[in-house]
């Protein structure tokens, strides 16, 4: 049995369609990308996986229960949402924003223990990040802010994570120390869904894409099959093509580029094979 089930499911807002008639299945332990433009349905998905919109249509099960028959809290212990902009109304440490990860497992009038301020500084050391516990959370970097929301995930204490965009805005580095801490993870069995409009985050660390192209998914399935020159193509309406310079490491990169990357002397490695081909 799948840890998700989307199962022929469509939405849309004041008589526009949004997504039409998307399925697709999420094992435990993956790590998903939803690859497509802007405003083709990715975080209207999102929200809906996360039972945050009703669907006319279709279904969606979570651990083999519809997620419409969880409450938010017990869907908060087991699910946990990366948001793509996060801002604090008050200048609270970082340590504070990862313990507010508790607050499902608390009841209204109830403090925060000891164990609770362990398992914060624990989410923190797994991520490399317990220096930042003390700095307010207004003064960190955008990069070393998101690192924090993911530690209020791992605090939150769920196995499956809802991330909008995690990359969107941060520079170079950030995004790969970021992405690759999220395929650490996803080694370790946590499950990630990931929207983005990069193809090469998804070549990167994702080992499902589902690609969506005006709320229909146009491919579904492992990158090394579905990102291929025809599909970016038909998702971008830009000409790229999709590169294979070493063993398991693609590229893409604009069709303009391709003599010159031919052109490359490339002693040390071998020549590159265009993938272009595929389908």
């Amino acid at each position: 049995m799948a840890l998700l089930e989307v199962r022929n499911i469509s939405f849309g807002y004041g008589g526009h369609s949004v997504l039409d008639n998307v399925s697709f299945d999420i094992e435990k332990g993956s790590l998903v990308s939803l690859l497509g433009p802007n405003g083709c349905g990715k975080t209207t998905l999102l929200k809906i996986l996360l039972g945050l919109l009703p669907v006319p249509g279709g279904e969606i099960l979570f651990e083999g229960r519809p997620v419409a028959s969880y409450d938010r809290r017990e869907m908060a212990r087991r699910v946990a949402y990366v948001p793509q902009i996060h801002k604090a109304a008050f200048a609270y440490r970082a340590i504070d924003v990862v313990l507010m990860g508790r607050l499902p497992h608390k009841g209204f009038w109830s403090a925060y223990h000891r164990r609770d301020e362990h398992l914060a500084l624990e989410a923190l050391d797994k991520l490399g990040i317990r220096h930042l516990s003390q700095r307010p959370y207004t003064q960190i970097s955008g990069g070393e802010r998101q690192m924090v929301l993911i530690a209020r995930a791992l605090c939150q204490g769920a196995h499956t994570f809802i991330l909008d965009e995690p990359a969107n805005g941060l520079d170079y580095g950030n995004q790969i120390r970021l992405l690759e801490q999220l395929a650490t993870l996803s080694g370790e069995g946590y499950t990630f869904v990931m929207s983005t409009h990069f193809p090469d985050h998804v070549l990167w660390v994702a080992n499902q894409v589902v690609m969506l192209s005006d709320g229909s998914i146009i491919a579904e399935g492992a990158p090394d099959t579905a990102v291929t020159r025809k599909n970016l193509c038909r998702l971008y309406q830009a000409d790229v093509e999709v590169w294979q310079l070493l063993e398991n490491f693609r590229i893409c990169v604009p069709q303009r580029l391709r003599n010159r990357l031919c052109s490359c002397d490339m002693e040390d490695v071998p020549r590159p094979v265009l993938m272009a081909g595929r389908s």
